[in-house]
């Protein structure tokens, strides 16, 4: 079986409903969600599928040995709860002790940037990973650093929705490439899928110990950002404001008091509950960020700012064997949600 963690956060959805479109699998997957959150409306969809849905306490044994039987790989998806490396490590020691296969980790670019703690902690759990298999030589990792992902953006709809700006904490001429989850998902499809869709119960030998930067395909700076807005949206007025990162959490952290985009969220949270679309999920904000997801962004701009940007990576391109999806074609399926009221 196929177990997949913090399906309850944003990522963890993401990446769940991307696999379940293969229905040969989803009787082979288990995921895992906080005891609190068992009633969120795609964890109820999952369930409809199929899907094994089981709710953990991650600092009792007990509970992640029940939720380890039967695992050939994990998925671990870090979460956003302050006590996450530990969380990551305790998921890490138990499917050892219980046999799984192999882990693919979800870490980040910058993981191992002391400088950045919220970084860092992708950095631990990766260390943690690497030495856990020197100890016990027959489970294999494979470890996946995601650039800023494209449909992070839908955090930002709200502010170009009321004022036509976009404003990040990032210089003229810093260069992201932020990658769509779709492709995201795709690659982790490749590790754990076979040629007819059902589950591949070992990762494949040539993946084993890798570490794979996931970019998208192309480097942007916020000027081609805000070009490709307007590109979309045919509202040639888009304009974008360098703030401090200090602004930057201010305006995610206000979300949580906004009317405007918590009535988003609840329409998106209701549609989850019957959603069928192939890619639905990339069109959705569904969770309002945590502090620590926050404090992650903010650690990311200024890394990328203070290392000279970032820079495309081919590893989504061979391991799909297809082009991964432009910022452009993210601002055209949502062009909607980035047009401003006027």
């Amino acid at each position: 079986m196929l177990l997949i963690t913090c399906a309850d956060d944003y990522l963890g959805y993401c990446i769940t409903s991307h696999l379940s479109q293969s229905a040969a699998l989803c009787s082979d997957m288990r995921v895992l969600c906080q005891e609190t959150n068992t009633k969120l409306p795609w964890l109820c969809n999952f369930a409809k599928k199929g899907i094994d849905v089981l709710p953990v306490n991650p600092e009792h044994p007990n509970h992640l040995s029940k939720a380890m039987r039967n695992i050939d790989q994990v998925i671990l998806i870090m979460s956003n709860h302050t006590d996450r490396v530990a969380h990551c490590r305790r998921i890490c020691n138990a499917a050892s002790k219980s046999g799984v296969q192999s882990i693919i980790f979800l870490s980040h670019q910058g993981a191992q940037s002391e400088q950045h703690q919220a970084l860092y902690d992708y950095g631990l759990v990766e260390n943690h990973l690497v030495s856990k298999q020197q100890q016990q030589q027959d489970m294999n990792w494979v470890i996946l650093r995601l650039e800023f992902i494209q449909q992070y953006f839908h955090l930002w709809s709200h502010q170009v929705e009321v004022s036509g700006a976009m404003s990040l904490p990032l210089n003229s001429d810093t260069e992201l490439c932020p990658i769509d989850i779709s492709d995201v998902g795709a690659v982790i499809a490749a590790f754990v899928l076979q040629q007819d869709g059902s589950f591949a119960a070992c990762l494949n030998e040539y993946h084993a110990g890798q570490v794979y930067t996931l970019t998208g395909p192309e480097a942007v700076t916020s000027k081609s950002i805000v070009s490709m807005m307007s590109d979309a949206t045919m509202y040639k007025l888009h304009r974008y404001l360098k703030v401090r990162l200090m602004d930057t959490a201010y305006y995610l952290r206000d979300l949580r008091r906004n009317i405007w985009f918590d009535e988003r969220l609840k329409k998106e949270r209701s549609a989850v509950y019957t959603d069928q679309e192939e890619y639905g999920y990339r069109t959705k904000a569904l969770c309002l960020p945590h502090d620590v997801q926050i404090q992650t962004f903010l650690d990311y701009f200024d890394w990328i700012n203070k290392t000279s940007s970032s820079v495309h990576v081919e590893h989504v391109e061979v391991i799909t064997k297809a082009k991964s999806r432009t910022l452009q074609a993210y601002f055209h399926e949502n062009a909607i949600s980035f047009k401003p009221r006027v």
